[in-house]
């Protein structure tokens, strides 16, 4: 990789995005998807750069109220940056939730914004243990998934993988946030996509 570049991923999202309940590796599965990342050669840990973003109960309105403050504070000369958001757990939530459509429309403003600035990725929302909850997180990825497809955006969808995996829901110890083996199923579900690969690929890496 050029001395002159440092390869830099940003994931902005909520607690599943912190990975709070994986006591074995820091990031949950931001942090497993980077060393999956370079296990495979398509950078080297350092230099690249992972930023794991994720606030606890942040929503998605939440999220874009400060992922732009947080990614300025972080630029530095020669980044070669790209943006990543997981988010719209809490959202879904009855007691306190949103609509739909006003969540999506929250989401798509902010990939419009981070889309002129680098490589963007939309990933699903996990599934969690409330039937009611999943079914709402479930509309979410649905309407995601096309405001994706008709906006143009990266979307990585990996929520019926988790939703039918006994390893991933099994992990859910307090019923929303994947313990160790939870959260390294979510980074092999992701890396086997193509464009989450595609995501991570490195085009300034050296040949």
């Amino acid at each position: 990789m050029s001395r002159n570049v440092t390869e830099t991923w940003f994931f902005f999202g909520d607690s599943l995005t912190l990975g709070v309940n994986d006591d074995a590796m820091r990031g949950g599965w931001v942090g497993r998807l980077a060393l999956k990342g370079s296990e495979a050669g398509q950078y080297a840990l350092p230099p690249a750069t992972f930023y794991n973003l994720g606030v606890r109960r942040h929503t998605v309105f939440d999220v874009k109220a400060r992922w732009k403050q947080e990614w300025d504070a972080r630029q530095m000369p020669g980044m070669a940056p790209h943006i990543a958001f997981c988010a719209g757990v809490v959202d879904m939530v009855p007691a306190d939730g949103k609509p739909v459509a006003e969540v999506c429309e929250a989401m798509r403003g902010m990939l419009a914004e981070a889309s002129a600035l680098a490589p963007v990725l939309l990933i699903s929302v996990p599934p969690v243990a409330n039937p009611e909850v999943t079914a709402r997180i479930g509309a979410l990825n649905a309407a995601y998934a096309a405001m994706c497809a008709r906006e143009g955006f990266a979307w990585a969808d990996v929520f019926d993988a988790l939703r039918n995996s006994p390893e991933y829901m099994g992990s859910l110890k307090d019923g929303v946030h994947a313990a160790p083996e939870g959260c390294a199923f979510m980074a092999e579900a992701l890396f086997a996509l193509p464009q989450v690969r595609e995501f991570l690929t490195t085009p300034n890496q050296d040949s």
